[in-house]
């Protein structure tokens, strides 16, 4: 059993990206609602930063992964762009970290296979707050965009939602596979 941290990201007062009234708060929520069975089910512990439409401060977030001893960290969001025809999967991880550029490829490529999107690969980063300051490896993942009319149209969709977790899901169970 492992205790996995899964951040839905923004809430509350931040709504995070918003196209034509969708607010991706309300996405990533979902997404990690449709997660979280997935995990218990195959036996994991999870921890949620947020199950509610609340507001939590960045550092707070690393903060439960870290005070709850979690063995990896997922923070769930969607992208948005001045291009409408920006579209595609990324995911993001502390630049530096071994642990975490391997975590975040295992998972990239399971989500670009699960949701046949644009792979926009796997990018280092060393200023957001969830990735520096959280003690596992932990990566940022950026589902699809919100402000592409196509993948705005998926990400509403329940069954698209759910082949996200299961995308998910089976980037974490062939990680903890191999490491």
């Amino acid at each position: 059993m492992k205790k996995i941290c899964i951040d839905p990201g923004h809430g509350g007062r931040d709504p995070g990206a918003v196209a034509e009234g969708i607010k991706e708060k309300d996405i990533n929520l979902a997404i990690a609602l449709k997660l979280m069975p997935l995990l218990i089910g195959a036996g994991h512990k999870i921890i949620l930063t947020r199950s509610t439409d609340e507001f939590i401060d960045l550092y707070n977030r690393a903060e439960c992964a870290n005070s709850a001893g979690s063995d990896i960290f997922i923070s769930i969001h969607n992208n948005a762009a001045d291009n409408p025809n920006a579209q595609g999967t990324e995911t993001l991880f502390y630049k530096g970290s071994i642990k975490g550029e391997k975590w975040a490829r295992t998972i990239q490529n399971k989500l670009i296979k699960k949701l046949q999107r644009p792979d926009r690969g796997v990018k280092p980063r060393d200023n957001l707050i969830v990735l520096k300051y959280t003690a596992m490896p932990a990566v940022l993942i950026e589902c699809a965009f919100l402000t592409n009319s196509t993948e705005r149209k998926l990400l509403q969709d329940i069954g698209f939602q759910l082949l996200i977790a299961e995308g998910i899901m089976e980037g974490i169970e062939e990680y903890f596979q191999e490491v």
